[in-house]
């Protein structure tokens, strides 16, 4: 086996499209056979574990000990406040849940609301949620030292996530159980985990790991980022260093949509396209002779009024 260093970047990166493009057309064996090959060339350590930034000298383990982390016995203290906290929740999304931006839900809802990410605190979020946001503040290796989010997740019944391997495996995610029905469990590389009402769970979102939910009541979990325990005191100076500003993260995500400008008045979204997009929305509109394109599931639809909706363009 060839070694892991000096592996351009680009290299695993085409190897993570193809794995998840494989995945994503139901050919699992093609998948794994894959990624296999990659680990022999020295792309990765395991098979499961597939991160498109990947730093080698850490152990690949899919699942890790609550016990071994201080703030899991701190969260668990606490779960009685969240959940209480929690219990005053009728309606998500006036509560500020949000639906996740995931190509990989294949079916079902997914909320989230989000107190940080990548160190960035949401002070909304913290507003509507002063208990939780208090407790999660006395865990620096989720907040100002934070590795990605800190969010609660709202996933409904009947919701699936299908197979992916999250971004890095310079992290690791904690779940804390807030409100677990039965029907819940998600596989993380080989091992099947279910959730439980004040209890921690700690894994490597690198490795594949899918969802399901066919339960009858949602199932609520305090989700967090934190560093690798293994990871080199410098590498995580850096890491942290080189994490994206918030403008330079809403920046990028406008430039990948093809968007101008943004205005939100409540739920409602109103953006306007650069001048690449917009030309070619114009051009696909009067060749189709409408005024308006909707998307219905994987049915487009013309029409020559305006669409109502959450979203306008």
């Amino acid at each position: 086996m060839t070694t892991t260093r000096g592996r351009p970047g680009e290299v695993r990166a085409a190897y993570v499209q193809l794995v998840d493009a494989l995945l994503a057309s139901g050919d699992a064996e093609a998948a794994h056979r894959c990624a296999a090959l990659a680990v022999e060339q020295g792309i990765w350590r395991h098979p499961m574990q597939r991160p498109l930034h990947y730093v080698p000298d850490l152990t690949p383990r899919a699942v890790h000990d609550p016990a071994d982390f201080w703030f899991c016995a701190y969260l668990e203290e606490h779960f009685p406040l969240i959940r209480a906290e929690l219990e005053a929740v009728t309606e998500p999304r006036e509560s500020g849940f949000l639906p996740v931006e995931e190509p990989l839900l294949a079916a079902g809802r997914w909320e989230q609301v989000t107190f940080y990410e990548a160190g960035q605190r949401f002070a909304d979020a913290c507003a509507r949620f002063p208990v939780t946001a208090a407790v999660i503040e006395g865990i620096p290796e989720a907040t100002v030292a934070g590795a990605g989010v800190v969010t609660l997740s709202w996933l409904y019944p009947g919701t699936r996530i299908l197979p992916h391997c999250g971004g890095s495996n310079g992290r690791l995610r904690v779940h804390l159980g807030v409100r677990v029905p039965e029907g819940a469990r998600m596989r993380v590389g080989d091992e099947t985990l279910t959730w439980a009402d004040g209890r921690c769970l700690v894994f490597d979102d690198s490795f594949e790991h899918e969802v399901w939910h066919d339960g009858d009541h949602p199932r609520v979990v305090l989700l967090m980022d934190v560093s690798h325990p293994e990871l080199d005191a410098g590498v995580r100076s850096r890491m942290l260093r080189g994490r994206d500003s918030f403008e330079t993260r809403v920046s990028r995500f406008l430039r990948q949509r093809g968007m101008r400008r943004v205005e939100v008045d409540g739920n409602e979204v109103r953006a306007v396209l650069d001048d690449g997009t917009a030309s070619q929305v114009v051009r696909y509109m009067r060749e189709s002779g409408g005024r308006a394109a909707e998307l219905r599931g994987d049915t487009l639809v013309f029409d020559a009024g305006a669409f109502a909706g959450s979203g306008e363009v």
